[in-house]
């Protein structure tokens, strides 16, 4: 009886500890007592499934409300003895642990309960020489292989940004509303470079024919040869005269022709009035020939006056006929269809007569004319 009786005084003084509430009469340790106003936590889901309530220890380790639609666990008043377990520094301390034992297998000694400023001191020590050593080792292979513009990006906050703005766009891709000035789109393609092209078919003009600007090939479908087309093609331009340098000299022989056929014409008309006059005045004293002399000088100005006259009358009838059939091929050039027209250039290089531009202007219709409707050509 006496060695029982000191037995349960033994075991007395070892439940008896800091920390513990024991009661003599009943020999319960009491713990986890919660507040009777806090919602117990079998309470939560009342759904049998949910998680384990262990009554003995009054734990519940998972989230209650894991499987509705209250799953975020910040929110929730409680969220599983779990995640108050992961809270705060319990995963540094865990991390810490994890460090005191990797270096107390490579010799040093330390432990986390019996020196923790050491440890934290020591932890800090190491991840400082590894950012260094991941620095230099960064920088040693882009000293020797570069690369370094790629990595100064943007931030993946702008590159991945979002913005909303409501556009309205036409079946041929206008702007119908939603911008306050639409850019101007095509509806083909752009910048398109085929078979090795630097530059787009119709970026390069000479002579009437269109082509590329990077290798000067007047053939649209043809593979692009670079600077040794280029010289090419101008070795062949100064070998054979093109074909608008032709067309060039021989308009301006013909003008030349037209020209001199007029002059000579003139010189005619008027040595044939000075012979008639000199016959018709032959019998005339000397002071009535000086007079006669100074009228046929008169009358052959005048004569030459309404020749020039006469010729400009004719040359603008010419220049209008040929601007009324000019109006009328570019109607007919305007109505086929802009994909079965000829790569051909419709502008001329040589310079306009005063004919030509006379004859445009009779023939220009102005907006602001508010007869421009009644007239008939």
């Amino acid at each position: 009886g006496g060695e029982s009786d000191g037995d349960e005084k033994y075991y007395a003084e070892e439940m008896d500890m800091p920390g513990q509430k024991f009661e003599t009469k009943q020999r319960i340790t009491v713990r986890n007592l919660r507040i009777r106003e806090d919602t117990a936590k079998y309470l939560y889901n009342l759904d049998p499934n949910s998680a384990y309530y262990d009554p003995k220890t009054r734990s519940m380790r998972e989230n209650p409300l894991k499987n509705t639609s209250k799953e975020d666990i910040t929110e929730l008043k409680f969220g599983g003895d779990n995640f108050v377990r992961s809270s705060g520094d319990a995963q540094e301390m865990a991390k810490r642990q994890l460090f005191a034992w990797e270096a107390f297998e490579r010799g040093n000694d330390i432990h986390l309960q019996a020196d923790p400023t050491k440890l934290e001191l020591m932890h800090k020590e190491f991840e400082k020489r590894k950012d260094e050593f991941k620095k230099t080792a960064k920088d040693s292979i882009l000293d020797q292989y570069g690369g370094q513009e790629h990595l100064e990006s943007l931030p993946k906050q702008l590159l991945l940004a979002q913005t909303e703005d409501y556009i309205e766009y036409s079946r041929t891709g206008s702007v119908i509303k939603g911008q306050e000035k639409a850019a101007v789109k095509s509806r083909y393609e752009e910048d398109v470079y085929n078979n090795n092209h630097k530059s787009v078919w119709g970026s390069f003009w000479r002579e009437g024919r269109w082509g590329y600007a990077c290798c000067h090939s007047y053939i649209k479908e043809s593979y692009c040869t670079g600077e040794a087309g280029k010289k090419a093609e101008e070795e062949c331009s100064l070998l054979v005269p093109s074909q608008h340098q032709a067309t060039f000299q021989e308009t301006k022989e013909a003008t030349q022709v037209k020209n001199n056929a007029k002059k000579k014409n003139k010189k005619k008309k008027q040595k044939k009035k000075k012979m008639t006059k000199k016959n018709d005045d032959s019998s005339s004293t000397e002071s009535s020939s000086s007079s006669s002399s100074s009228s046929e000088s008169d009358s052959s100005i005048s004569s030459s006056e309404e020749d020039e006259e006469s010729q400009k009358k004719r040359l603008l009838k010419e220049a209008l006929k040929a601007q009324k059939e000019h109006d009328k091929k570019m109607t007919q050039l305007l109505q086929i269809d802009e994909r079965k027209r000829s790569y051909n250039s419709i502008c001329d290089i040589k310079a306009p007569t005063d004919e030509e531009m006379e004859a445009f202007r009779l023939k220009m219709r102005r907006v602001d004319d508010p007869m421009a409707n009644f007239l008939t050509d």
